[in-house]
């Protein structure tokens, strides 16, 4: 690719960073601290929370096509003003729920809509569009952002469900992330005229399938989803089952969001020197390893090495899944690649919280689920492979 040169909107990534780290934080990471109050206070059972939490991820994978592709016709402004009303009606029910049914239908359309339109493919798409000049540079700084996710909320939530209960908790967080979303959706707007037109939502997904690196990216991508989604369900019970308290656990778990800058501070030599493909693969590595040492995190130092490790891969791994994106499908239809992404990632993610929750149930212990996600991460990296690079112009409205 041609040398990038021209400056980035500070102020615009920052907010859209202030989105990443409060849509991200509020369900997907907090969801963690919150599961075994819910069940303390409650009584509903571990495998129904989790398939809640699983559910939210399916359902937010489906619709992810559909708000990338929302984001590449119309804009950002639409998609954060729907992913803010739908997220503070369904929480608000979900954090009054008297039945595990009607919380985990409430949760699943919340965090499936923050999710579908707030996850990375929506705000890395939009940095994308608002520095068309410094791409790599844009994507680089949000997610050094977006790493501040899980050390500013898991603390966060843990502090707030000693103190009022994790109903309050669940309103406070879900506040936060819609006040992140309205204001995204007044200060950026990617609409323009060179926005794409004519083909539909299937045609723009059939071409960008059509290469075999392509394909084993995205099924790259569904392995992906099911070791982060069961480690970062699981980062706080699984060291709490190992000996650490809530506080020590959270503390722990946010530890390893902030170390995520591990992976995307040194980003940009990291690829200079071994490639995008190669930086992604040792991410994943990272993370793989990380999770069989998580298993195990009874004590401060295991805590600390799960911590280091997992917080380097899936720090890199988010930015470097922009980047690889990008070279593999250009810039026109990068929403709705992205998207499609995001709905393999956490459709077939689901899969993994879900059946995590029934061998923890079944088996009584948390250690098999997680050594099982780490084997599955690993899984992926063979099929993370360099294709040909695709046009970065965007077409003209026909």
């Amino acid at each position: 690719m041609s040398p990038e040169r021209g400056q980035i909107p500070t102020v615009r990534i920052g907010l859209l960073g202030l989105i990443t780290i409060a849509v991200y934080g509020s369900w997907y990471y907090s969801f963690g601290v919150l599961l075994d109050p819910i069940i303390a206070d409650t009584g509903w059972g571990e495998a129904a929370l989790a398939g809640a939490f699983g559910a939210s991820m399916l359902l937010g994978g489906l619709a992810s096509v559909l708000g990338g592709f929302l984001l590449d016709r119309r804009g950002s402004r639409l998609v954060f003003a729907i992913a803010a009303v739908i997220g503070l009606g369904a929480f608000h029910f979900a954090a009054s729920a008297s039945s595990p049914g009607a919380f985990a239908l409430a949760a699943a359309i919340g965090g499936g809509a923050f999710s579908a339109l707030g996850f990375y493919h929506v705000p890395l798409t939009t940095a994308v569009r608002i520095t068309p000049r410094s791409t790599s540079k844009a994507i680089a700084v949000l997610t050094i952002w977006g790493a501040f996710a899980s050390a500013v909320y898991l603390p966060l939530a843990a502090w707030l469900v000693e103190m009022w209960g994790w109903r309050t908790t669940l309103r406070v967080l879900t506040l936060s992330a819609v006040a992140t979303l309205f204001l995204g959706s007044l200060f950026i707007d990617t609409r323009t005229t060179e926005m794409p037109g004519g083909r539909s939502l299937l045609a723009e997904l059939r071409e960008a399938m059509r290469a075999k690196p392509t394909r084993q990216f995205v099924l790259a991508t569904g392995l992906l989803g099911i070791g982060i989604g069961t480690i970062l369900v699981y980062q706080v019970p699984a060291m709490t089952a190992a000996g650490l308290s809530l506080t020590a656990a959270s503390f722990w778990a946010g530890f390893r969001g902030f170390s995520q800058l591990g992976g995307r501070l040194p980003l940009m030599p990291i690829v200079d020197r071994l490639g995008v493909v190669n930086a992604y693969r040792l991410a994943v590595v990272a993370m793989a390893v990380g999770g069989v040492v998580l298993a195990f995190a009874g004590t401060p130092a295991l805590a600390l090495v799960f911590a280091l490790l997992v917080g380097f891969g899936v720090g890199a791994s988010s930015p470097l899944q922009g980047m690889h994106s990008r070279d593999l499908f250009g810039v026109a239809g990068l929403g709705t690649a992205m998207g499609a992404l995001a709905m393999v990632f956490m459709v077939v993610g689901s899969v993994g919280p879900t059946a995590a929750g029934w061998l923890a149930e079944t088996t009584g212990s948390r250690v098999i689920p997680v050594v099982a996600s780490a084997l599955v991460t690993v899984s992926a990296v063979p099929l993370i492979r360099a294709g040909v690079s695709r046009p970065s112009t965007s077409p003209s409205r026909r």
